[in-house]
């Protein structure tokens, strides 16, 4: 029995074995290109992301990044709720 597979609409029959002589159009080589530029990106914002060199690598540094970033804004907004004067009702 062949397995099957739904791929943009199409059903295709899976082989197991990778189609080394796919050629991308036009639009996947732009699409390609735009995610690269956006990798790109977040390697440059995330702290290590350069040195990063695996995909896996950088979106784990990107979600660490992310997690410490709202641990700073918690930290900064209790601090403006201890520091802040306190407004009174009289």
């Amino acid at each position: 029995m062949a397995r099957t597979k739904r791929v943009g609409g199409a059903t295709v029959r899976w082989t197991g074995r990778p189609l080394i002589s796919k050629k991308r159009t036009a639009r996947s080589r732009k699409a390609m290109s735009c995610i690269e530029r956006k990798l790109e990106v977040l390697q440059e914002l995330v702290p290590n992301g350069p040195s990063v060199q695996e995909l896996d690598g950088l979106f784990r540094e990107a979600a660490n990044y992310i997690v410490c970033l709202q641990v700073q804004v918690k930290v900064m907004q209790i601090l403006l709720d201890e520091l802040s004067p306190k407004v009174s009702d009289n």
